[in-house]
């Protein structure tokens, strides 16, 4: 079966350390890329750059170096690499990302055999920082309309996902005004354009580690982020069934809510804590017991029980 070709991007930014091993694995494939595109957006701090042309070096043809003059962050990072793919489809991996040696053979042959969709998208390991790795999904995901099933906050599908890069184009690539959840906009586009194929088999590993971007994210920061997705959502599903869209809204209204309570938390603010807490229950007295849960949690880990 003659499988599509697949280019690989690999995002890099001061993460020499791991950033061999996701290139490594990108070439130790069951089925080879058709290119690997390294975009390291001007590492100082280390010898990414020295190891990207090494690895351009030993692999001519398959592994091209993108250079960044100045920091541009990891949306833009992730556009430039973007222009430059020639192959028919596309995947997006993190410097401190590993692919499992089957990822490009499994993922072309799925949509292969489905050629209604255009994006798969696999099961995963996530490994924790002793180097421990668990199945990040536990039961099946669904394939086909998965619209609703995304925009209801589905995260972490980009680094796991193959798709048609025509139809990346189209949704208008990474968009650099959601500069931490890019990827799940695009994944949620995506989602309106075409069906996607879920593979259960993990085909790669998201390393959890304290150099992570995502740890550098504030509460506060993070509820202002949630509050533009969630604006973003509304228009992408706004053809979505009425019933289906409340839905979505109230799932990512309690989200909001929640970030906002631990915001005020983490700005030592209990007055207004407990106040966000006192307008959920009267919104809702059924939330009463979630919400003291919510409570007991934060302070827990606030170290205050």
């Amino acid at each position: 079966m003659l499988l599509p070709p697949v280019s690989l991007i690999i995002t890099s930014y001061n993460q020499q350390g791991y950033l061999s091993e996701a290139i490594e694995s990108a070439i130790d494939q069951t089925v080879a890329a058709f290119e690997i595109i390294v975009a390291d957006d001007h590492s100082t701090m280390d010898g990414s750059i020295e190891a990207i042309r090494e690895y351009e070096a030993q692999y001519p043809g398959l592994v091209r170096g993108l250079f960044q003059e100045k920091n541009v962050g990891i949306p833009k990072n992730r556009n430039s690499a973007l222009q430059m793919v020639k192959g028919d489809y596309v995947a997006i991996l993190d410097g401190d990302d590993r692919l499992l040696p089957r990822f490009i053979e499994q993922h072309p042959a799925a949509l292969t055999a489905s050629p209604q969709a255009h994006v798969s998208y696999s099961n995963r390991y996530d490994v924790n920082q002793l180097g421990e790795r668990r199945r990040h999904d536990r039961n099946p995901q669904p394939s086909g309309d998965v619209l609703a099933y995304i925009a209801r906050g589905r995260k972490g599908i980009l680094r796991s996902m193959v798709a048609k890069y025509d139809l990346v184009k189209a949704a208008g690539f990474l968009d650099e005004n959601h500069y931490h959840y890019d990827g799940f906009i695009l994944t949620l586009r995506l989602a309106k354009l075409t069906p996607f194929v879920y593979l259960s088999d993990p085909l790669m590993e998201k390393r959890d580690h304290a150099g992570g971007t995502s740890r550098g994210i504030s509460f506060s920061e993070k509820e202002r982020c949630f509050q533009d997705v969630l604006a973003e959502v509304m228009r992408v599903t706004k053809e979505l069934p009425e019933k289906e869209k409340r839905a979505i809204s109230k799932n990512w209204l309690a989200k909001i809510s929640r970030l906002y309570l631990e915001s005020k938390v983490e700005d030592g603010d209990w007055s207004g804590a407990w106040m966000e807490i006192a307008r959920r229950v009267v919104s809702d007295p059924r939330r009463i017991k979630e919400s003291l849960k919510m409570v007991r949690d934060i302070l827990s880990r606030a170290g205050h029980t």
